[in-house]
């Protein structure tokens, strides 16, 4: 079968189309045949070994995905051979024709395409996390979102809305900003204007009481230091700038406002009933017609470097899919 190989970390020079052998599921595995694969900025982090954890190598990316079971391994009984689903394999491997995976699954309801189900289970799990577990955010609370035209972002946007919200994202072009607008949101073009100038003038003067941030580095810091506002929650779920601050156990006390962390890692084989709730409501917004599960950009398998790449140069608008042949017109 047709994979995306590296047998070293770093660029996207790296990443090889490779024939390797079509895997066999073990006790309590299923084998999918894979029709789309969402791209996250965490396989970019793997690939340059800049993640939170290391992969051995040679290494198949690709951890998100959606596709039909073609095989069930003994254990599995719970599984059937034709279902259509979607799930993330922590062990890599999606971006391939099959993948084997131990059934961190879900069966991908009707009416939502192979494409949309690449969607859901990270990016999609993640904004409901962050907006109704981790900020709590209330009905008639402002909610900040960084990056808020990426994948995780226009969902958030929605989500945040849908919980009446109201809602600012920051973006770095007028197409973004529109994409924006259009979910929901108040856009703010950082590279025109001042954004926490846009901020405050938006809440007039007091700040966001929710902020979610995934870049870090100086953004990280205005958010806390400017844009939040008294005993307003500050939400960390990425480092995109690479960049690493400071704060002082002073700085936290005299600022009157809260600082949280989310990583799904550690808290996932613990706490696996949230992440199944989150998945559920957030398909239920999406039936409802609340959500839209925004799909930026589809890419063939042969052509995974270039979703890389075009995710890395942070061209993308919603959520970036890979895709095997037939995933373009599977619907059902």
């Amino acid at each position: 079968m047709k994979a995306i190989q590296m047998e070293e970390t770093g660029g996207p020079e790296v990443m090889r189309l490779v024939d390797i052998p079509v895997p066999e599921p073990g006790t309590g595995e299923v084998r999918v045949k894979v029709e789309a694969v969402g791209l996250n900025y965490s396989d970019i982090l793997i690939r340059e070994s800049r993640y939170m954890s290391d992969v051995p190598l040679p290494f198949v990316l690709g951890r998100e995905f959606c596709g039909t079971i073609d095989k069930v391994g003994s254990d599995a009984e719970n599984w059937k051979i034709g279902q259509r689903v979607f799930g993330r394999n922590t062990e890599g491997g999606a971006l391939a024709e099959y993948v084997v995976t131990r059934p961190i699954l879900d069966v991908l309801p009707d009416g939502l395409t192979f494409i949309q189900g690449a969607a859901i289970r990270v990016q999609g799990r993640t904004a409901m996390l962050l907006i109704d577990h981790v900020a709590k955010v209330q009905k008639g609370e402002t909610v900040l979102v960084h990056a808020a035209a990426g994948g995780v972002g226009l969902l958030a946007v929605q989500i945040a809305s849908a919980r009446g919200a109201s809602v600012i994202g920051t973006a770095s072009t007028d197409e973004k900003c529109q994409a924006i607008a259009e979910l929901g949101g108040t856009p703010v073009n950082y590279s025109k204007d001042d954004w926490v100038k846009e901020v405050l003038a938006h809440t007039d003067g007091n700040g966001a009481d929710v902020i979610l941030d995934s870049v870090g580095g100086d953004v990280l810091i205005r958010s806390y230091k400017e844009a939040l506002t008294i005993f307003g929650r500050l939400v960390v779920f990425g480092v995109a700038s690479h960049e690493t601050i400071q704060l002082t156990n002073r700085d936290i006390l005299a600022s009157n406002k809260a600082l949280l962390g989310y990583w799904v890692t550690p808290f996932f084989d613990n706490h696996r009933h949230l992440v199944a709730g989150a998945i559920q409501d957030l398909i239920e917004l999406a039936q409802q017609g609340k959500v839209k599960l925004a799909i930026g950009k589809t890419f063939p398998l042969e052509k995974s470097a270039e979703a890389f790449n075009y995710m890395q140069n942070r061209k993308n608008i919603g959520k970036i899919v890979i895709t095997n042949q037939s995933s373009e017109s599977s619907s059902s």
